[in-house]
């Protein structure tokens, strides 16, 4: 009945739409650009002529006065030539002496005095590129998506310089127009912006401002004329690299394959080729992405896999194209079930899937850590001015793993076949982008002919999606956004016998109805849907959504999954006020609530909670959110046993900082979770950053956990004798554990080109099993705690034994000690210098070390000392890229 409730509640809420008010002429802002044929010195000190032409100005500030004029004055002019487009700015001030010229790496937003120029080169009024400059000469660039998200992870190639005056700072950027994807025609319109950021007034000002309580941002943007008769050159770079890679690796001196692996020199190139102004082809061959930062260690105790970002350059450029169902709307809140990870890149290249069969008395073996990705290519951009249009295709190569028996044979073993991975994604948009419908579709093709591969990867999968959305009323102010998506998968009977067992299926659960596990399976399919409303703008804030996905719905071939068997609802209401009271410059609170259920009816997560942030007069900040969650039918908790009863319980958080602005900054989080049978959770996080210099950058962020959990799982053991529980005995403890950690950066630039950047993470995780139980009754939260006259621990075999009925006629069951002592320590130094604009040199050093003795037993010093004297890897890396424009 409550599940009927939340549905009606939202079929009925966009029936608000139809009493928004109807959009208000908004008057647009015009610009011209200027041809010039003299050359333009890129000196920042704007003593050519074209800067002697009127100005564009008249920005507005949106902070910290929205819609005042901005305190110090800005001139800004737009020329161009037959290859690029330049800009120049003149930056008045009054206090040139407090000037913020801070340096930061590429791509690195820092508090500073920043000037960027925003262009929607499409003229489509959705996205857009944006080049930022501050007055130290560091630059970020990036591209503008959904109207008003951003991406910095497009590193375009282009120049700028800037000038350090009595009267302020200038600058002048040269964008090459082989850079920017555009239409071409005898008269180019573009949309333009340009912002202003003055460190010491936290002001931010902008020629075309947008009010908070407004919606989108591109959408808005100044109209530039004048681009005639543009004809940029056909786009074609290459940048071969090479990489010489040097590895020093704990190994047992027996190794046969250590030496032949220790030094390596690599080869390959990238290439971008562009077809016409719209489309632009990204290819790379043998890529080698050593100069990324490494991964931070993790202690994952739950069923599911740990999400990690992309990291890859190759991959994370344009990245923002292959999204599926976010679109339209300009937030979107989940609650445990979002739009479904389609496309996750970390798929293309991961660690080897097969595993070393175990034949010999004694060997030694060579197997890579990662898959060599032989090529991979994408295709991006428009057809026309409303379809975007996103390709990739990536070979991954059959790699195998070498074995040395004790024979004095090598082995060559496969452990990860021969793979294409392909995605298509489009996306056409209508009446002026109140409407849009988009496709995506993914494929995974394996060579499967080796028998042990069969039992663990599909042969083929397949995933295809349609998303889009609808404005509901002409001022755009409530969006209804939609995607549904279908999946089929296929392989060995194996396979799809461990394809239905995955945690967020577990189709083997004894108590299930509407799907169970069938071994005779060869194939898999399931279905995605979701509709969601949003709010756009306003003060007062609503967000609602519904959604389900099917038991046999799976894309983790090439995405990221972690729901399935699951109807979710949601709605979100809040308040937001945008302007300063006296007390507070801004402030929000939101209320929420949600409820999922499976497929056979039960009530398996919910909840409804609070978010509350606080921006106080002097730009500190708290933030306070707290939440409940009542009691629910889990059906994973068992890990595919029957459904088990979780315990309601209530959780808090807590976020505050200092003006970011400051030398010194003061970050400080903290958590505090309990359940209604005694679990308790608390965690303390403070983050230091200081800035000595305009140069120098560090933080200190050390976190401390705690987590007493009652009803840990520890293992799922057949008994016939457990009649009440199916015949099988869930075994769950209570565990304490105890989680240290560190992350430390600095980054250190030198120049605007040349920078040294540090990331270090200690980590010590410790968890202490006891009061060994097992679930007495499926549906509940009854549990028979054993006896511990029946418990004996074998120290040799690290195994518990445990006669589970006392004198009853069960036999013992056994299970392993699950309790663990983590000690790891990571670190990478990355130094980056790009010679010439799309020329870079690294040098880049990894190195991490683990320790794992003395489990459950948490001792500082000794820890310490143990982890320090680990054995260690390092891997020293230099690699050396070469951009060449053809």
């Amino acid at each position: 009945m409550k599940a009927k409730f939340i549905f009606i509640l939202f079929i009925f809420l966009p029936l608000l739409a139809v009493l928004a008010k109807k959009k208000s002429d908004e008057n647009t802002k015009f610009a011209k650009a200027i041809k010039i044929s003299d050359l333009i010195k890129l000196d920042g000190k704007l003593n050519e002529a074209a800067w002697t032409k009127p100005a564009i100005n008249e920005f507005t500030q949106k902070d910290p006065s929205e819609g005042q004029p901005a305190t110090e004055n800005t001139n800004v002019w737009v020329a161009y030539d037959e290859s690029a487009v330049y800009i120049a700015a003149k930056l008045y001030d009054s206090k040139p002496e407090l000037i913020d010229a801070s340096l930061s790496r590429r791509d690195n937003w820092i508090e500073s005095d920043w000037f960027i120029f925003y262009v929607d080169s499409y003229n489509d009024k959705k996205n857009g590129y944006y080049f930022a400059v501050n007055a130290g000469g560091s630059i970020v660039d990036g591209v503008l998506y959904n109207d008003s998200w951003n991406d910095d992870s497009w590193d375009g190639i282009w120049e700028s310089n800037v000038k350090i005056e009595d009267d302020g700072w200038s600058l002048e950027m040269k964008i090459p127009f082989n850079q920017l994807r555009f239409q071409e025609s005898d008269n180019i319109k573009w949309g333009i912006n340009f912002e202003r950021q003055i460190k010491r007034n936290n002001e931010s000002s902008y020629y075309v401002m947008v009010p908070k309580n407004e919606n989108g941002f591109v959408s808005r943007f100044a109209e530039l004329d004048g681009l005639n008769g543009i004809k940029p050159k056909q786009r074609f770079e290459i940048l071969p690299y090479i990489v010489q890679k040097a590895q020093y690796l704990d190994h047992d001196p027996s190794d046969a394959f250590y030496k032949s692996n220790q030094y390596k020199t690599t080869v390959g190139a990238d290439f971008k080729i562009g077809f016409g102004s719209n489309l632009t082809l990204d290819a790379t061959l043998n890529p080698d992405f050593g100069q990324v930062e490494v991964d931070p260690a993790v202690v994952n105790l739950s069923a599911f896999e740990t999400y990690f970002d992309e990291k890859r350059p190759f991959f994370i450029e344009g990245s923002n194209t292959f999204l599926f169902g976010i679109g339209g709307a300009n937030n979107n809140w989940g609650f445990n079930f979002g739009w479904p990870t389609m496309f996750y890149s970390r798929r293309i290249g991961r660690s080897p899937q097969g595993e070393i069969l175990d034949e010999y008395d004694d060997f030694s073996v060579d197997s890579p850590n990662e898959t060599n990705i032989l090529g991979a290519a994408k295709l991006t951009g428009k057809i026309n001015e409303t379809t975007t249009l996103g390709l990739i295709s990536a070979l991954t190569q059959k790699t195998n793993a070498r074995i040395f028996t004790d024979r004095g044979e090598t082995l060559n073993q496969e452990v990860e076949p021969f793979t294409h991975y392909g995605v298509l994604r489009t996306q056409k948009e209508f009446n002026g982008g109140n409407q849009s419908l988009g496709f995506m579709f993914t494929s995974v093709n394996r060579d499967l002919s080796n028998q042990n591969l069969r039992d663990v990867l599909a042969k083929d999968a397949y995933t295809f999606g349609l998303d889009g959305w609808t404005f509901l009323d002409d001022d755009q102010t409530y969006v209804l956004t939609g995607a549904f998506s279908g999946s089929y998968t296929s392989g060995s009977k194996e396979y799809l016998l461990n394809l239905q067992e995955r945690p967020y299926r577990y189709f083997q659960r004894p108590d299930a109805s509407f799907a169970r596990i069938d071994s005779g399976r060869t194939s898999l399919s399931g279905v995605y849907g979701r509709l969601m409303l949003n709010k756009q703008k306003g003060n007062f804030y609503i967000n609602s959504g519904l959604g389900f996905v099917t038991p046999g719905y799976e894309h983790n071939d090439l995405g990221f999954q972690f729901n399935a068997d699951k109807i979710n609802a949601h709605t979100v209401l809040g308040y937001r006020w945008f302007e300063p009271d006296g007390f507070f410059r801004s402030h929000w609170s939101y209320v929420a609530a949600f409820r999922s259920y499976n497929f056979d009816g039960d009530f398996v997560h919910g909840g409804f909670g609070t978010f509350n942030y606080f921006k106080f007069m002097n730009y500190y900040s708290l933030q306070i959110n707290a939440f409940y969650n009542p009691e629910t039918r889990s059906n994973r908790h068992t890990r595919g046993g029957p459904i088990a009863l979780y315990p309601s319980n209530y959780y808090f958080e807590m976020i505050a900082g200092t003006d970011s602005r400051e030398e010194l900054i003061l970050e400080f989080g903290a958590e505090y979770a309990r359940d209604h049978i005694g679990g308790k959770y608390y965690s303390i996080r403070p983050n230091l950053i200081w800035k000595p210099s305009s140069q120098i950058y560090f933080s200190f962020g050390p976190q401390y956990s705690s987590n007493n959990e009652r009803i840990q799982w520890v293992d799922n053991i057949e008994d016939d004798f457990a009649v009440n529980t199916f015949n099988n005995r869930y075994v769950f403890a209570e565990i304490d554990q105890q989680t240290l950690s560190a992350n430390i950066r600095m980054n250190w630039t030198f120049t605007p080109t040349l920078s040294l950047q540090a990331f270090i993470q200690p980590l010590f995780a410790i968890g202490k099993y006891n009061r060994f139980k097992e679930l007495s009754e499926p549906g509940s939260l009854n549990y028979n705690v054993y006896d511990e006259n029946n418990i004996s621990y074998n120290t040799d075999d690290e195994e518990y034994t445990v006669d589970p009925d006392g004198n009853g006629p069960a036999g013992n069951i056994t299970f392993g000690n699950p309790d663990f002592n983590i000690k790891s320590f990571r670190a990478n130094v990355v130094l980056r210098w790009e010679i010439v604009p799309g020329s870079i040199f690294y040098f880049a050093w990894s190195h991490d070390q683990n320790h794992d003795e003395h489990p459950g037993d948490f001792n500082f010093s000794r820890d310490f000392k143990d982890l320090w004297s680990a054995p260690a890897n390092d891997i020293f890396l230099v690699k050396f890229s070469y951009w060449v424009d053809m």
